[in-house]
Parts: C-alpha cells; structure tokens; sequence
C-alpha cells in the first residue's frame, strides 16, 4: 500500500516543506499540494477566519483520500490542537508539533534547554499566538507582516531585501534564527556562516521518518525506488499562470 501525502499552506511558501520531502525521498508516492492563495496571506487573519481555512482544506484533503496531511503552514499549525480532527481518516503533522519536540527532545537542541537564545521571525497571527512559548526555550519573538505579501505578489527580489531588514531588527548577540514561516524558507541564505537556521521544513522530514518507523505512529509501506518517479497534484485556490510558473520554479 502506497502513502498519498497532502499538504498545505496559505500559497507557495509550503512547498519549500513539499521541495524538503522531494529531495530526501526518491520514492514513488503520491503528493497533493493546496495553496490556499484566494485568501493570502493568512499572517492578519483572525483566528475563526483561519480555523474556517483550515476546515476548507482538511475536507479538499478528505475529497482527495491523502493518508497523512502535513500543515505546511505555520500560522494554522498553531491553531490546529484547537480544532476537532477526529472525523478525518488522516493523520495531521503541525509545524509547531515538529518544533517543540525538537527543542523539547533531540541532542541538537540541548544547548537552547540549557538557555542559549534564538530568534523567531515569523507572521503576526504566529507570534501572537504565543505557541512557541511551549517549546521550553529562550526566544525573542520578531513578527515579519510585509515578506509573505511580497512574496504572493511575485516580488521575490523585494521579500529577500524585507527578509535582510528583519534579520537587521534581530539584536546582536543572537546567531540562532528560527525560521518561523514556510515562505522565508526560500529567502535565507544557507551558506551564510553570521546565522545558525533552524529550519521547521527541513525538521519535519526527520519528524516524518521517527513518527513513521520509532514512534509507529504510521503502517504504510513507505519505500523508495531506483527510477524516483513522483505523482504531484499542486492546486492553488487563486492564481494566474505567472504565478504558477514561480511556484514551479521554486520547487525545482
């Protein structure tokens, strides 16, 4: 029995966790992506417009029979231990579920439980949220609204300059960045030796692996192939063919 895997988020910033997911498994399986662009960005939504969202979404993922869903979306994964999800035959992976166990358990985040500071940047609705304050460690919290409406817009070169003058904003003696929006994945230079980031994105591959083989919380035969070949199905709820042409070049 193969996996289907849905994911989503309020536009293209979900599938740099869809592009993380792609590069480490060369299986054959099949993917669904919902960009939810006819009502980004979700940053400046209020709570109950985000939670009808979330409901559009998990009904489209039921229509589309995935196994598991993956909230490639900071902003809703804060809110998704608030929404009952027990009528739907999948399981959800939140962000912010593969984040605290992160800092809360794994051998690479010691040193912030044992109070080394970070800095999260991410959307209004998320640090208003004030989810991250569970995950046990010291972060000063840094709301970013202009990148993801930027970045919708097809201004690349623009939300990369806002992304900068965020970091700017970040005091001085903090090298930890937690890249707290699926958008700014795409942003951040990885070769940059200044910042040291944390990546949920990327995190969420290795959350897949342990939840699927240490922590059983999944029994699908998962395995990978020689010939790599992929099924993707990526909607998006708005958007003209510019905009689909920079979605594809952001996954490839």
């Amino acid at each position: 029995m193969s996996m289907k895997l849905g994911f989503y988020d309020s536009g293209l910033g979900g599938l740099s966790v869809l592009k993380s997911f792609l590069y480490k498994y060369d299986a054959k399986y099949s993917c669904v992506y919902y960009g939810d662009t006819a009502n980004a960005p979700y940053g400046d939504k209020s709570k109950e417009e985000l939670k009808s969202f979330i409901k559009e979404i998990m009904d489209y993922m039921h229509e589309a029979d995935v196994d598991l869903v993956i909230s490639a979306c900071n902003t809703t994964s804060a809110l998704l231990d608030e929404l009952d999800l027990d009528d739907y035959f999948f399981q959800v992976l939140s962000l912010y579920e593969v984040m605290e166990k992160y800092f809360k358990e794994s051998d690479e985040a010691k040193k912030y439980r044992k109070g080394k500071k970070l800095a999260l940047l991410a959307t209004t609705s998320s640090i208003n949220s004030e989810k991250y304050k569970k995950w046990g460690v010291d972060i000063f919290p840094l709301a970013c609204p202009k990148i993801v409406p930027l970045m919708e817009a097809g201004k690349l070169e623009e939300a990369k300059a806002e992304w900068k003058n965020c970091l700017s904003q970040v005091p001085s003696d903090i090298k930890d960045i937690i890249v707290g929006c699926t958008h700014y994945s795409f942003l951040y230079d990885k070769e940059d030796k200044k910042y040291n980031f944390i990546d949920p994105a990327e995190l969420s591959v290795d959350f897949f692996d342990k939840s699927m083989y240490a922590d059983g919380i999944l029994s699908f035969d998962f395995k990978k192939s020689v010939e790599g070949e992929l099924d993707i199905d990526i909607y998006f709820t708005a958007g003209d063919d510019d905009y689909k042409n920079m979605a594809s070049s952001l996954i490839t």
